[in-house]
């Protein structure tokens, strides 16, 4: 099951919420449930160089009887045990970028980009009877150059830090980007260090090794050829 609303506060300002529920059962018993609930707040006025996303999110991950997390079709979460378990936790994190505008030929141009990332999260982890739980910070910075009208340079770098067991982990590296296309920028980049968290997966990219990402712009014209707006 899946909802969700959005409410417009002002130019380039919006208010969101979701929430999914999934629930996957097998043939012989076994279960996993998943929860995500959300409500972000983003504001990027149209003629700003700065753009920020601020979020709070309650996800919960829940397993029965599974075999290293595995229970149906719909069921892959964040545990990967086998047995009973689950994970609850709450993550509020803010994101944004500053692109300085420029001239080229007269015509303005936002080429160059600085972005950051930082996050907290609080476990309410209970396993087999064990309490896990803990409080995790994350931040991240990107540097993005741009060359000529097609391609960029840049690099990448995120830290996470574990409050209670004082663990530390780092990922960063260089990344290529090209623009085959208006308002699509496809990126290449490859993490000399990494580590694995599935709850940022989808805002940084924090594995070892290659990785590739696409970026899009949509707008109020973007799918004008569909006549919704008439």
């Amino acid at each position: 099951m899946t909802f969700g609303a959005i409410r417009q506060l002002g130019e380039g300002s919006m208010l969101g919420s979701g929430v999914t529920w999934t629930r996957a059962i097998t043939p012989a018993g076994a279960s996993s449930e998943v929860f995500d609930g959300a409500i972000a707040l983003a504001h990027r006025p149209a003629g700003s160089d700065f753009a920020v996303l601020t979020k709070v999110q309650f996800r919960s991950d829940v397993v029965r009887g599974a075999i290293e997390g595995e229970a149906g079709p719909a069921g892959r979460g964040a545990l990967t045990i086998t047995g009973n378990g689950r994970s609850d936790r709450i993550i509020a994190s803010v994101s944004g970028n500053w692109s300085p505008r420029g001239q080229d030929d007269g015509a303005f141009v936002q080429r160059n980009e600085v972005g950051f990332f930082g996050a907290v999260r609080h476990n309410f982890d209970r396993y087999e009877g064990f309490d896990l739980k803990g409080t995790t910070l994350l931040g991240g910075l990107d540097l993005r150059l741009g060359l000529g009208e097609r391609f960029e340079i840049g690099a990448t770098g995120t830290v996470r830090t574990n409050l209670d067991d004082k663990t530390t982990s780092f990922a960063f590296g260089p990344q290529l980007g090209f623009t085959p296309a208006k308002d699509v920028l496809f990126i290449v980049g490859y993490n000399m260090t990494g580590f694995r968290d599935p709850d940022f997966a989808a805002a940084r990219n924090t594995d070892k090794g290659c990785y590739a990402t696409v970026r899009m712009k949509f707008d109020a014209d973007t799918f004008g050829f569909l006549g919704l707006g008439r």
